[in-house]
C-alpha cells in the first residue's frame, strides 16, 4: 500500500510539476511580452500564419491536457500518466518537431504524421471511453468508470459495430506505431539519459566554479532581474525535469501502446471472435504497410536515371516525353529536397556522433548505429546527395525547356513557404503574376505631332505585403517607337520626382541590382530586344496595419515614348510579362483624358488599349531630321502595294525543335505550307532542322521534302546553339538571308556565352506564338549588326526583307509603315546645298529627332568596326544626346549622391556594355539540415549555451517591451 502511495505521489508530481512549470513561464512569462506583437506581426505577415498557428499550437496542447487532466483524472494518479505520456507528451513533440523541423511533408512522411496523429486521438479515445463495443459482454475495458453515458453518445454517431471495427484498426496501427516510435526515441533517450546524468554533477561543479555569474551579471545590468530570480530557476527546472522524462518516455510510450493495442484487441475478440480479430488486424498492418512500401520509393531515383543519357533517335524521345508527369514530380522532388526532407541518407550522422561521443564507440560500430537509424527515418530522409538539387534544376530546363522555377511555380512557392524562409527583393521567377503590389491609378496621356505623338504612361503602386516589394513589366513597343524618359516619386508632384541618367547598359544593370541589395530606391529601363523592353522599379513601400512609419506608402512612376502614327492610331506598350503588380476594376484609369472603366476578368487582364485613335486622320507624309555629325534620317510612307515578296533569292531556313515548339505545332504546319506555296516556288529555300543533345542536327536540301508533321519537339535548344548548329552544317553555302523559325522560347534559359560565328547575311528570328521577353545581348547583337529583326509571321518577315532590298542600299529598314534611311551630310557642293535646305527645313521638327536618333543608332550598329568598344560608344553618346533607350543604352533613376558616383565608377570601366542575363531565378536559402553535425557540444558547454540563450532572451524581451511601452 505505501508502495502504490509513493508511486501515486510520483505520478502526480512529474504531471503537475512539469505542466504547471511550463505553463507558468509561458502565460506569465513570455506570452505578456510577445503575445499582442506576435499576434500584430501575423496579420502584418511578418510571421508566417502556419508559424503561428503551430506555436499557438505547441502551447495549447499542455493547457488543453492540464484542464483535462483536472477535471478527469485528478483522483487517479496512474491515468494521470497514461494521459502525460500517451497524449500529452507525444502530441507536444510532433508540435515541437513541425515548429522547427517538419518542412514540407511528402506522401511517406505525412502517412507516418498521419498515422501518429491517429494513434494519438485512439488513445485519446479509449482513455475518454473505453472500448467501444458492448460492454456487457467485456470485462475489465476501461480503468475509467465514469465514461458509459459519453460513450453512449459517442456511439450513436456511428453506430456500435463500426465504432468496434474502426477502434480495432486504429489500436492494430498503435502496436507498429508504438514499437516504431520507441524504438525511434530510444537512440536519443540512451545519450540523453547519459548526458543528463553527467551534466548534473557538471552543474554542481560549475556552480561552485561561478562561471555563471558573468551571464547573470548581465541579465541583472539590463534590468530584467526578475528573470534572474524567476524564470530561469524555472527554465531550468523545466529543462532538467523534461530531460529526466524524455529518458522514459520510449519504454513508456512503447509500453502504453502496445497495451492499449493489446487490451482493445481482447475485448474485440471476446465480442466478435479470435479469428475476425486477428483477420481484421492483420488485415489493416498489412494494408497499411504496403502503402508504406509503395510511398518509399522516391520519384527522384527513378527520373535522374531516365534522364542520365540523352535519347539517341526519336522512339526514346517520344518514350520519355509519355513519361514528363513522373520525370517532373522526381525533378521537383529532387530540387526541393532541402524542403521536403530533413536530411539526405549520406549527410545524416548526428547519431554516429553522439554515440561515438557519449558512449565512445569504435567508428564501426556507431556506423552500424547510424544505418539502422537511418532505416527507421526513412520517409524523412532524401535517397540521393545535395548535389542532386543543382542536378535536378538543368535537367529540368533541358527536358522541359523552361526554368523549374517558372514551370512549376506553385511547388516552389509551397516548399519556401513551409519554413520561415523570405523571399528575395527582386521579382523572380516565382513573382510571375503574382498579386503583391497594387496599380492604384493609371494615366495614359497623347500629344499628336501629325504623324508622331509623345505618349506619357503615369502610374501609382500601393504596397499590399509587409515586405519591400520590386515592381517589374516585360512589354514591347513598335521597333521604330523612341523611349525617351522615366521618373520615380514618391508623390504626384512632378517637381520632387527623381530624374533618370542614359548609362551604358552593362554599369546601369550593374548599379541597379547593388542598390536592391542594399534596399535604396532605383528604377531601370533596358532595351533586351528590337522590341522588347524591361522595367524595374524598387522598392514599393512595405504596407503595415499596425506599425506606423514616417516614409512614403506608395510609389509615383512616369514613362513616356514617342511613337509614330500607324493605321490603327497610336501604339500602347504590349505586356509580355508582369511580376509582382496586378490590377482590378478598382484601380483608376484614365486614358487620353477619359476615364475607362473595366470590370471581371477584362478588369484583371488588361494592363492598356493595344491603340489610341489618333485625332488626326490626315495621310501620312515624309518626314527627315539632320542630325549631329551630319546624319540624315528620312522615313518615307509605306502603302500596301510598297510590300513585295522576293524572288530568285536563295534563304536558309532553320527550325527550332525545342520541347516549348509542340505548343505552336499548329503554326508550325501553316508556316511549312505557306513556305512551300509562297517562297519556295521562286526561291531556293534549304532546311536545317536544330536537335536538342543526343541527336545530330539535319539538313533538307530542299524545304519542300520535309514533313512537318513527323517532327519529336524534345528538349531544350538556345537560340545560339541553332547558329552554331547551322554553321557546322551549311559548310560553304551562302545565303540572301537566314530565318530562324522558333517561339516565345525561355529567355530564362539563356546565357552569357559569347558567339563564335558570325553571319554576314541578315539573321531573322520568327517567333510563332509571339515574340520573347528578350535575348541576351550577343543573340540581340547578331540580330542587330546582320541587318536583320524579328517577326511573328514568316509572311511579314520575307516581306520585310524584299521591300528593304526593293527601297536601295540606304535603307536602313523597313519597319511600322515606314522606309528608314541613313545617309551622310554628302561632301559635293550641289548636294550640300540640298543638305542645308533640309536642315532648314528640320529646324522645327525637333520632336521627330529623337525617333530619328534611335534609327541611327540601328544604322550605326551594322557598320563594320575594328574596335568594338569605340562603336558602343559613338551608339551611346546620340543615345545620352536625345535621352533614349536602345540595346546599348539604358536609364536608371538614382536617388542620392553615392548612387551618383557608384554609377560614375561603373561607367568608367571597360566592360561597362557588358550585361548579364538575368533569368529570374531565386536563389533560394536552403533550411540547415539538423541531423547534420559536425560534432556534439560537451556537456558542459551546453550549460554554458543555455544560460547565454536564456539571458539572450531575457534581454530580448525587455527590449521588446521597452519599444512597446515607447
Amino acid at each position: 500500500m505505501k508502495i502504490k502511495q509513493l508511486f501515486d505521489g510520483i505520478f502526480k508530481t512529474i504531471f503537475w510539476l512539469w505542466n504547471l512549470t511550463f505553463l507558468s513561464i509561458v502565460y506569465l512569462g513570455i506570452l505578456p511580452i510577445i503575445g499582442v506583437p506576435l499576434i500584430m506581426a501575423t496579420i502584418d505577415g511578418i510571421i508566417p500564419l502556419e508559424f503561428s498557428l503551430t506555436m499557438a499550437a505547441t502551447i495549447a496542447v499542455p493547457t488543453v491536457c492540464t484542464v483535462i487532466g483536472a477535471r478527469r483524472f485528478s483522483k487517479q494518479p496512474l491515468q494521470l500518466m497514461r494521459w502525460f505520456y500517451g497524449v500529452e507528451a507525444p502530441l507536444f513533440l510532433l508540435c515541437l518537431l513541425r515548429l522547427f523541423l517538419l518542412r514540407e511533408l511528402t506522401p511517406a512522411s505525412y502517412q507516418i504524421i498521419a498515422t501518429i496523429a491517429l494513434c494519438i486521438a485512439a488513445f485519446l479515445v479509449e482513455m475518454l471511453y473505453g472500448y467501444l463495443g458492448k460492454k456487457e459482454n467485456v470485462q475489465n475495458i476501461s480503468d475509467s468508470q465514469t465514461s458509459h453515458n459519453k460513450q453512449s453518445r459517442f456511439l450513436s454517431l456511428i453506430g456500435e459495430k463500426r465504432s468496434a471495427w474502426l477502434q480495432l484498426g486504429c489500436h492494430s496501427l498503435m502496436v507498429v506505431v508504438g514499437i516504431w516510435a520507441a524504438t525511434l526515441l530510444m537512440y536519443y533517450a540512451v545519450p540523453v539519459a547519459l548526458y543528463t546524468l553527467y551534466g548534473f554533477f557538471t552543474v554542481v561543479i560549475e556552480f561552485f566554479k561561478f562561471t555563471w555569474v558573468s551571464a547573470f551579471w548581465d541579465i541583472f545590468r539590463y534590468g530584467s532581474w526578475i528573470w534572474g530570480l524567476i524564470w530561469i530557476p524555472l527554465s531550468f527546472i523545466l529543462f532538467g525535469l523534461t530531460c529526466s522524462l524524455f529518458v522514459v518516455m520510449p519504454s513508456l510510450y512503447g509500453f502504453l501502446y502496445i497495451h492499449s493495442g493489446r487490451k482493445i484487441w481482447q475485448s474485440f475478440a471476446a465480442q466478435y471472435g479470435k479469428n475476425k480479430a486477428l483477420i481484421g488486424s492483420l488485415g489493416v498492418i498489412a494494408a497499411w504497410l504496403a502503402i508504406f512500401s509503395a510511398l518509399q520509393q522516391q520519384p527522384q531515383v527513378a527520373a535522374l536515371k531516365m534522364l542520365a543519357t540523352p535519347p539517341a533517335n526519336d522512339t526514346v524521345r517520344q518514350t520519355l516525353l509519355a513519361k514528363s508527369d513522373m520525370i517532373r514530380s522526381g525533378l521537383v522532388n529532387a530540387y526541393l529536397s532541402p524542403y521536403r526532407y530533413l536530411s539526405t541518407v549520406g549527410e545524416n550522422n548526428h547519431i554516429y556522433e553522439m554515440y561515438k561521443n557519449s558512449l565512445n564507440l569504435p567508428d564501426g560500430a556507431a556506423q552500424t548505429v547510424q544505418n539502422s537509424y537511418n532505416f527507421l527515418m526513412s520517409p524523412f530522409l532524401y535517397q540521393g546527395s545535395s548535389a542532386d538539387v543543382e542536378k535536378a534544376e538543368k535537367l529540368y530546363g533541358q527536358f522541359f525547356d523552361t526554368e523549374l522555377q517558372k514551370g512549376d511555380t506553385e511547388a516552389v512557392k509551397h516548399a519556401v513557404q513551409s519554413t520561415f524562409n523570405r523571399e528575395e527583393a527582386k521579382a523572380g521567377l516565382l513573382n510571375v503574376n503574382e498579386e503583391k503590389v497594387w496599380l492604384q491609378s493609371q494615366a495614359v496621356t497623347v500629344k499628336e505631332n501629325g504623324d508622331w505623338a509623345d505618349v506619357q504612361l503615369y502610374e501609382v503602386y500601393k504596397n499590399q505585403t509587409p515586405d519591400l516589394q520590386e515592381v517589374f513589366y516585360y512589354f514591347s513597343l513598335p521597333e521604330s517607337a523612341a523611349v525617351t524618359g522615366i521618373w520615380l516619386g514618391d508623390t504626384g508632384d512632378l517637381n520632387k520626382r527623381f530624374v533618370f541618367t542614359v548609362s551604358p547598359r552593362g554599369a546601369a544593370q550593374q548599379v541597379y541590382n547593388q542598390q536592391v541589395v542594399e534596399r535604396v530606391d532605383p528604377a531601370l529601363l533596358e532595351q533586351i530586344g528590337p522590341k522588347q523592353y524591361r522595367l524595374r522599379a524598387f522598392p514599393i513601400p512595405a504596407k503595415r496595419e499596425f506599425t506606423q512609419t514616417e516614409g512614403p506608402t506608395e510609389m509615383h512612376l512616369w514613362l513616356t515614348y514617342k511613337v509614330m502614327r500607324q493605321p490603327q492610331g497610336w501604339a500602347m506598350p504590349v505586356l509580355a510579362e508582369k511580376r509582382n503588380i496586378f490590377w482590378n476594376q478598382n484601380t483608376r484609369r484614365t486614358i487620353a483624358g477619359k476615364e475607362v472603366k473595366y470590370s471581371g476578368k477584362e478588369a484583371r487582364e488588361t494592363w492598356l488599349p493595344p491603340f489610341l485613335p489618333a485625332a488626326a486622320q490626315q495621310p501620312l507624309t515624309a518626314q527627315q531630321a539632320v542630325l549631329p555629325g551630319g546624319n540624315i534620317i528620312s522615313a518615307k510612307p509605306l502603302a500596301d502595294a510598297n510590300y513585295s515578296l522576293p524572288q530568285g533569292k536563295k534563304f536558309a531556313v532553320i527550325l527550332d525543335t525545342s520541347r516549348s515548339m509542340a505548343a505552336e505545332n499548329k503554326d508550325v504546319k501553316e508556316t511549312f505550307e505557306w513556305l512551300k506555296a509562297n517562297a519556295a516556288g521562286k526561291n531556293a529555300v534549304d532546311l536545317y532542322v536544330a536537335s536538342a543533345a543526343g541527336m545530330p542536327p539535319k539538313f533538307v536540301e530542299d524545304v519542300r521534302n520535309f514533313d512537318a508533321t513527323k517532327v519529336t519537339f524534345y528538349g531544350t535548344i538556345q537560340l545560339k546553339d541553332m547558329l552554331q548548329q547551322f554553321a557546322q552544317l551549311r559548310g560553304d553555302k551562302n545565303y540572301d538571308t537566314v530565318f530562324l523559325v522558333s517561339d516565345r522560347h525561355s529567355y530564362e534559359l539563356s546565357d552569357d556565352r559569347k558567339l563564335k560565328l558570325s553571319i554576314s547575311s541578315p539573321l531573322w528570328t520568327v517567333h510563332l506564338g509571339g515574340l520573347p521577353p528578350g535575348y541576351d545581348d550577343a543573340t540581340l547583337k547578331l540580330i542587330q549588326d546582320s541587318g536583320g529583326g524579328v517577326a511573328t509571321h514568316m509572311k511579314e518577315a520575307m516581306q520585310r526583307v524584299a521591300t528593304t532590298a526593293a527601297s536601295g542600299p540606304s535603307t536602313v529598314s523597313v519597319v511600322d509603315g515606314y522606309a528608314w534611311s541613313y545617309a551622310k551630310t554628302p561632301q559635293s557642293k550641289k548636294t550640300a546645298k540640298s543638305a542645308a535646305v533640309a536642315e532648314s527645313k528640320n529646324a522645327g521638327n525637333e520632336g521627330f529627332k529623337p525617333i530619328a536618333a534611335r534609327q541611327l543608332i540601328t544604322a550605326l550598329s551594322k557598320q563594320k568596326s575594328s574596335n568594338q568598344l569605340t562603336q558602343l560608344d559613338a551608339m551611346h553618346a546620340v543615345a545620352k544626346k536625345f535621352n533614349l533607350v536602345t540595346p546599348y543604352s539604358s536609364m536608371i533613376v538614382l536617388v542620392n549622391d553615392a548612387q551618383r558616383e557608384q554609377l560614375k565608377a561603373a561607367e568608367a570601366k571597360s566592360d561597362r556594355f557588358d550585361r548579364e542575363v538575368e533569368s529570374g531565378k531565386e536563389q533560394l536559402s536552403k533550411p540547415n539540415n539538423p541531423l547534420n553535425v559536425s560534432g556534439v557540444p560537451e556537456p558542459e558547454e551546453w550549460l554554458l549555451l543555455a544560460v547565454g540563450a536564456i539571458g539572450l532572451l531575457a534581454i530580448f524581451l525587455r527590449q521588446g517591451r521597452a519599444k512597446m511601452v515607447g
